[in-house]
């Protein structure tokens, strides 16, 4: 890495070298001529320094700010996702026959809803389609959830509840997630439906942050996408299905490939410790932090000649995690969804794993 001298170190040098060629030292008064000169082109010369370490940056999808890693990623066709707004069902009631113009607002916590299209209630009820003004994740609704109109209807209730999704809001993608998306494809090229190819496509979805692909049966592929490293990892059914979609488009995927997105299976680990020293709840929520970490690590194997594999969950690495946080001595077993005790398993393609409720001495 370059490292930049400061603007003293830069001034410092300058009155050396002028004292060099003048054959004597400078007053070291600080009003001195030449120390003012060189105080001067020091800062001129440490803002230069600056701007080229900047510009050394930009060359690499590493160190590119925002800007620079979009332009990186143009030249690939890899566009940062943008933020989408979410779009749903709605049951509106009121008066029979009246009808619900387009554009009219309702609103929860503060986010505004547009209505797309004129509907007239027919039975009681009318199913409108919503969508937020503003974008992100927090403009999704849960079915069930109420909305209450903006600006009161004649015949119409002022509250309807939330239905289907039909498009689901997302954040903006994450700096990092589209730096991570644009290595992946400087260091897979395009292979016309290899496995990184899948890969690369699943993560182009909005939403999507990882993903692994396998051949499941002749002329098919399956690919596992999720959507978080931590919490919620699995995609719902829509985004599944848009995941799908987007994979079955002939402008990406190769002739006579079927392509189906499915959700992974998130098995449940629960470790049961029966002695630990030290035993207080600063230590307890330390190894369990630890062990959290360690379980969201593990992945099935993509690849057979992967350098470190992560599919292998064991006892003795749950042991390890514990003394890692602190723990003098610990004696633990584990068991996986509720069944006995085991003392290691491998992910399957198919699997990730999370860890459950913590069985601690009593």
């Amino acid at each position: 890495m370059i490292t930049i001298p400061t603007a003293a170190q830069i001034r410092d040098q300058i009155v050396a070298d002028i004292e060099g060629k003048i054959g004597q030292t400078i007053p070291a008064a600080p009003k001195a001529f030449f120390r003012v000169l060189a105080t001067a082109l020091a800062g001129v010369l440490a803002l230069l320094y600056r701007f080229g370490g900047w510009a050394y940056r930009q060359i690499f999808p590493q160190t590119a700010d925002a800007d620079g890693l979009a332009l990186i990623g143009e030249q690939y066709g890899l566009v940062r996702g943008a933020a989408v707004a979410a779009v749903f069902q709605a049951e509106a009631t009121g008066t029979e026959d009246t009808i619900i113009p387009a554009g009219t607002l309702w609103t929860l916590d503060v986010i505004v809803y547009e209505q797309k299209d004129a509907v007239t209630i027919s039975s009681g009820v009318a199913t409108i389609i919503l969508e937020a003004l503003t974008t992100g994740d927090d403009t999704n609704r849960t079915a069930g959830d109420v909305l209450s109109i903006v600006s009161p209807l004649a015949g119409v209730d002022q509250e309807i509840t939330a239905g289907a999704t039909t498009t689901t809001g997302e954040d903006a993608e994450d700096l990092e997630t589209y730096r991570a998306r644009i290595l992946t494809r400087l260091r897979n090229r395009p292979q016309g439906g290899a496995t990184p190819d899948y890969v690369t496509w699943a993560l182009e979805v909005a939403g999507i942050v990882k993903a692994f692909a396998f051949r499941t049966d002749a002329g098919e592929v399956t690919v596992y996408p999720l959507v978080a490293l931590t919490g919620t990892r699995i995609p719902n059914g829509a985004k599944l299905l848009e995941v799908q979609g987007y994979l079955q488009d002939t402008v990406r995927r190769p002739l006579c490939a079927n392509v189906l997105a499915a959700a992974m299976t998130e098995r449940i680990l629960t470790p049961t410790v029966t002695a630990v020293s030290p035993d207080t709840t600063a230590m307890r929520e330390a190894v369990e932090d630890a062990w959290e970490a360690y379980l969201l690590r593990a992945f099935p194997v993509q690849y057979l000649d992967e350098a470190n594999p992560t599919n292998i969950i064991s006892l003795a690495a749950l042991y390890s995690e514990a003394i890692g946080a602190g723990v003098n001595s610990i004696t633990l077993t584990m068991s996986l969804d509720g069944g006995g005790s085991i003392a290691a398993y491998q992910l399957d393609e198919s699997e990730i794993v999370k860890l459950g409720t913590t069985v601690w001495p009593v």
